[in-house]
């Protein structure tokens, strides 16, 4: 895949990943559950993101690559682990395509009177038209929707700051930890992403430097908008008010600003839905690609296009979150299970990150950053403690989510062994790999 991009775009890619249906919808949702919590939720969010953030900047400043959670899975533990993750990423890749989808036909489907299994099905032809032209073009689309997204968040934290009453966080304890802990979980999911641009590092000009920055950029221009969006929510409106009314972000808007911006924001979140889609696309067909290039799946999915594009990989994730749309499935339990995958994998590269200095000392030292032990041993220590936690909690909040997990970990399991011990030896796994 000869296509690049550089610090910039990378920034502009991963903030297009993070910003959607995390905070345009689910923001309702949690602030009628976690009440003066809900800045709280979305704080310790932040933190426990922003500590993952940190053992994937620095694996990948040692180690940049294509598919980064599955390989570095792979190259730290083991094929077997490795593999479930890229299998259970994958999976659940799909499930976020059908995500936003859903999403944006729920906000646009009773307007348009339009099928909203159909308007999801438009967006996401859409977007795999954008992603088939090559990275170059993801990138110009995405950069032209960040633009739109990020005005509204502003606008909204700006223009809605007069009508905050601070004393409206006082008595978040009052809800419970078991709540606010949930509501945490749930919150992590607006977070998802953070790390996006470790999965497309082979397409990432001067990948040791650039990656760790954009996903410290990221970090911090995605904090600070997320943090202010949810203060002016929760005490703009209050939790009375937020219990009768249920608002998502939009409707919040409409209360809180004037109708100008309101407008804004209503486009912004329409916008913020769909966009992610056009990076979970470029992430999950990479996955799909470096599956086939690792001979898990047949090597003709590792084919690409005269725009480096893997247009195969990205036909069969088009079909795969079709037939996720076609189910109709819940968006909380779709953004929990991509969720909980997702804290598997930080959870996975914060022991990595642990393993640098014991296995690959020299790889390290030639690093452009190199942590130090401490800091790097704390925010590991605390990601993988905090993803114990945040996991158990999404059990507890709904028994669905570890069964479909268990399912699909079943599946996964049995294709695993199945190569093993019979694929792998076929011509279809030894045929050699297009360019």
């Amino acid at each position: 895949m000869h296509q690049k991009i550089g610090l910039a775009g990378a920034v502009i890619m991963t903030v297009g990943t993070v910003i959607g249906a995390g905070i345009f919808i689910l923001i309702g949702p949690l602030g009628v559950s976690t009440g003066p919590g809900l800045f709280i939720c979305y704080l310790l969010a932040l933190v426990v993101a922003a500590g993952s953030a940190v053992c994937y900047a620095q694996v990948s400043a040692v180690f940049p690559t294509t598919a980064a959670t599955y390989r570095y899975a792979r190259m730290f533990y083991s094929d077997f682990i490795g593999f479930m993750m890229g299998w259970l990423r994958w999976i659940t890749a799909c499930y976020a395509l059908a995500l936003m989808g859903i999403g944006f036909a729920d906000y646009l489907g009773p307007v348009l009177n339009v099928d909203k299994r159909l308007l999801a099905l438009g967006i996401m032809l859409f977007f795999y038209i954008v992603n088939i032209l090559g990275l170059k073009t993801t990138q110009l689309v995405q950069g032209l929707l960040v633009i739109v997204v990020v005005s509204g968040l502003i606008s909204f934290s700006g223009w809605g700051l007069p009508s905050a009453e601070l004393s409206r966080l006082s008595g978040w304890t009052e809800v419970g930890w078991g709540p606010l802990l949930q509501g945490t979980a749930a919150a992590f999911f607006a977070y998802t992403g953070l790390y996006f641009i470790a999965e497309i590092g082979d397409e990432v000009k001067n990948a040791q430097r650039n990656i760790p920055l954009a996903i410290f950029l990221s970090s911090i221009i995605l904090g600070f908008l997320y943090l202010s969006v949810a203060m002016v929510f929760s005490t703009g409106l209050g939790w009375e008010k937020i219990k009768v009314l249920e608002p998502n972000l939009a409707q919040a808007a409409s209360v809180l600003l004037p109708p100008q911006l309101a407008f804004l924001l209503r486009l912004s979140a329409i916008v913020a839905i769909f966009t992610p889609i056009n990076a979970i696309y470029t992430s999950s067909s990479r996955l799909l690609f470096s599956l086939a290039r690792d001979k898990f799946l047949p090597p003709f999915l590792a084919q690409t296009n005269r725009f480096g594009a893997p247009a195969i990989a990205l036909s069969i994730n088009f079909i795969f979150g079709m037939a996720v749309v076609l189910f109709d499935l819940s968006i909380i339990f779709l953004g929990a299970l991509n969720s909980l995958v997702a804290l598997v994998g930080m959870a996975l590269t914060a022991g990595a990150s642990l393993q640098l200095s014991r296995r690959f000392p020299r790889e390290l030292a030639r690093a452009p950053m190199v942590l130090k032990k401490r800091t790097l041993r704390f925010w590991a220590l605390f990601t993988i403690v905090s993803t114990i936690l945040l996991t158990v909690a999404s059990f507890l909040e709904d028994p669905k989510i570890f069964y479909s997990l268990a399912l699909w970990v079943g599946l996964g399991i049995l294709y695993f062994n199945l190569h093993k011990n019979y694929l792998q030896d076929k011509p279809l796994w030894n045929k050699n790999q297009a360019n």
